[in-house]
């Protein structure tokens, strides 16, 4: 039966997350108010919970678990949602896959968390710890959960591979974070670089044995660990949220007059001795523009040590990559791989003030992350 995300759930606005209600009441949400209804249409919900927690406390984990249905089936995938766990089975080529959506969340009693202010940018020291340790502990610990639920020994995964789908939301300004630090904790496997003698870059891997956080240590190489052959892959994403639904409604369909959305960030970069990122910023329905794909940041990282190994490129995601004789190598599917954006709505705004803010943007990106 379709649900209804939008339905009257009988609580008060006071109860409802914030984020929810802007969705759902304010202009420059309209694409993605639009699109939602429409794509609801086939989405079921076999816990009966799914509408009160995405107007409520779970409204990010929700959200994300909804763009992994859209973006499972936009990569050619039937779906079922028949089962309360995993979270999806998927159908491809004749091969059946269960699908586990997961959320590192900030400390919880069970109450809707408010956004955050950003944090204050550190010095480069702080973001080589978020990266080195910071990453791999808050997504560690809630993919180990999921380890330990030991979802290969129920009746409908037998003989299926599994796929862990990650996004996170541990703190205000998470989701500007990359893959990067992940792939070092899945592997084990830091990487240093360096830029030789011509000019050409050197990338050298090295096991890693632990990260740590404070008082806290986790061994690394979550793909070493016991029982974790039975995990075939980790789908590692940072756009499964409400903005990623404003701009596809925005950018096709649900195209609103009212409403320009500017986005900016960093991608990479193609050129083989780069080093450092690509910045970009586009309005959002620019028809000179390649349209945005539902894959669209996310990556998925093949376990080498898997019991029942994925097909490359079959999962659908927009980068692959996998551990190959030491070596960390990576499948693009498609040219414009963005790491981090965010996006601006503006409603009713003169088309000087879109340009001038764009503009500044860029600039400022170019100052970090120079051509």
């Amino acid at each position: 039966m379709a649900i209804d995300l939008f339905a009257d759930i009988g609580k008060p606005d006071s109860k409802l997350h914030p984020q929810f209600l802007s969705v759902r009441n304010l202009p420059g949400y309209a694409p993605a108010r639009n699109l939602i209804r429409e794509l609801q249409k086939n989405f079921a919900d076999p816990d009966g919970n799914f509408v009160e927690q995405f107007q409520t406390f779970g409204f990010d984990a929700r959200t994300f678990e909804f763009f992994l249905f859209v973006m499972l089936e936009d990569a050619g995938h039937e779906v079922d949602r028949s089962h309360d766990r995993p979270d999806f089975l998927i159908t491809k080529d004749g091969l059946t896959a269960a699908v586990e959506a997961v959320t590192a969340n900030p400390q919880s009693e069970g109450t809707i968390q408010p956004y955050l202010n950003f944090p204050k940018g550190g010095c480069v020291l702080d973001a080589i710890e978020h990266l080195e340790q910071t990453i791999p502990i808050r997504l560690g610990s809630p993919l180990y959960s999921k380890l330990k639920k030991k979802y290969w020994t129920l009746p409908q995964m037998q003989g299926k591979p599994l796929i862990l789908a990650i996004q996170d939301f541990h703190t205000a300004g998470a989701l500007l974070s990359t893959s990067s630090g992940l792939g070092r904790y899945l592997y084990g496997q830091g990487q240093v670089w360096w830029h030789d003698e011509d000019g050409n870059l050197v990338i050298e891997g090295h096991a890693l044995a632990q990260h740590k956080l404070g008082t806290k240590r986790i061994p690394s190489g979550y793909f070493n660990q016991p029982d974790a052959e039975n995990i075939s892959a980790v789908l590692f994403c940072n756009t499964g949220t409400m903005a990623k639904f404003n701009r596809m409604g925005h950018q096709d369909m649900y195209y609103d007059e009212r409403v320009r959305m500017v986005r900016w960030g960093t991608c990479y970069r193609h050129d083989p001795n780069a080093a450092m990122p690509a910045p970009f910023v586009y309005e959002v329905g620019d028809p000179e523009m390649d349209m945005e794909t539902w894959r669209q940041g996310t990556v998925l990282f093949q376990n080498p040590n898997a019991l029942h190994p994925l097909p490359s490129e079959w999962f659908g995601a927009a980068l692959e990559e996998e551990l190959v004789d030491g070596a960390r190598i990576c499948t693009f599917a498609e040219p414009f791989l963005p790491y981090a954006s965010m996006t601006q709505i503006f409603v009713d705004a003169p088309l000087a003030l879109v340009q001038q803010f764009g503009d500044a943007q860029i600039q400022g990106l170019l100052s970090i992350f120079p051509e």
